[in-house]
């Protein structure tokens, strides 16, 4: 004869056993859910991450960084009075470019620019221009190269220094649209 306690244990067990296979199968169907989750949130990722061409920041041309960047005022003043920029928009080309402290290490005052005819601004715009592109690490010419006004420069480079008509490039190999820009320290072309 089966006595209560044998009844309640046996009960006790059977819930057990039944809890047990139910977690069990709880656990495996987590499993599922949570690869699918996180299948379907790679999958999101994945898509919206696309890149498009509108979404890429591309170079901007050289005139446009000099009229963005006050470092190179007293240039934007001379492509002002030049009444074109063209000048500086060449392609695959290198920009030799005095910031605004070349122009005060050659004692150039802001009214011997602004003085200046647009033919003079014209010239004096392509005589930091060359044309092809010349990372000065890697391609630096060894002879005398003419200038897009018909200037000749001339590179040195004397240890980790490379002057450019005496003029020391301190900011070198800066990406633009349309080549290469070599921020000089020194304007090595006279102002008329």
């Amino acid at each position: 004869m089966v006595t209560n306690s044998f009844k309640l244990h046996f009960a006790l067990v059977l819930r057990k056993l039944t809890t047990w296979k139910a977690m069990k199968k709880n656990r495996f169907g987590g499993h599922w859910a949570t690869f699918f989750l996180a299948a379907g949130l790679f999958s999101t990722i994945l898509i919206s991450c696309k890149e498009s061409s509108d979404d890429i920041v591309k170079n901007k041309a050289v005139t446009d960084i000099i009229r963005e960047n006050p470092e190179f005022s007293r240039l934007k003043e001379i492509m002002d009075i030049a009444k074109q920029s063209d000048a500086l928009r060449s392609q695959d080309a290198t920009f030799f470019l005095p910031d605004n402290a070349a122009f005060q290490k050659a004692n150039i005052p802001g009214t011997a620019t602004s003085g200046m005819t647009d033919t003079t601004a014209k010239e004096f715009l392509k005589s930091f221009v060359i044309k092809g592109v010349y990372n000065v690490d890697n391609t630096l010419p060894t002879d005398s190269v003419s200038t897009v006004s018909g200037k000749k420069i001339k590179f040195v480079k004397q240890d980790n220094v490379i002057n450019v008509n005496n003029a020391e490039i301190t900011k070198k190999n800066v990406s633009a649209a349309n080549g290469l820009i070599q921020v000089i320290d020194s304007v090595y072309v006279k102002v008329k």
